[in-house]
């Protein structure tokens, strides 16, 4: 099994994204800073590109490039490709203050984006 680079976190948070023909808004379930897992309300394929725009309470965040990883049905798995240097150290900065989800815990959605994340 593969060990992921970056820690990722439980977290709920509205998201919009838009490619090529496609344009959709749905909610990250769990985040890194090199990724997020989400649900939207428009299935995307494998392999396409993205625009994201996240609206995390008093941090909305853009990345200027992201690719579908994995897809199924209208959940799917964002790798982050291409974001702003200030925007990158930002989410990071973020995401220190967090507790991290260890790989047995289960992830659970955060109801309240406005409290802390928790595995």
């Amino acid at each position: 099994m593969e060990s992921r680079r970056s820690p990722r976190f439980s977290f709920q948070c509205p998201i919009a994204y838009s490619g090529r023909l496609i344009a959709g808004f749905g909610t990250i379930s769990n985040l890194s800073a090199e990724g997020c897992r989400m649900g939207g309300d428009m299935s995307v394929r494998t392999g396409s590109h993205l625009e994201l725009r996240m609206y995390m309470p008093d941090l909305p965040m853009k990345v200027d490039l992201a690719t579908v990883r994995w897809s199924k049905g209208r959940e799917f798995g964002l790798e982050f490709l291409r974001m702003q240097p200030e925007e990158q150290e930002r989410l990071s900065r973020w995401l220190n203050t967090l507790e991290p989800c260890s790989s047995h815990s289960r992830l659970r959605v955060v109801s309240d984006p406005q409290s802390p994340p928790t595995c």
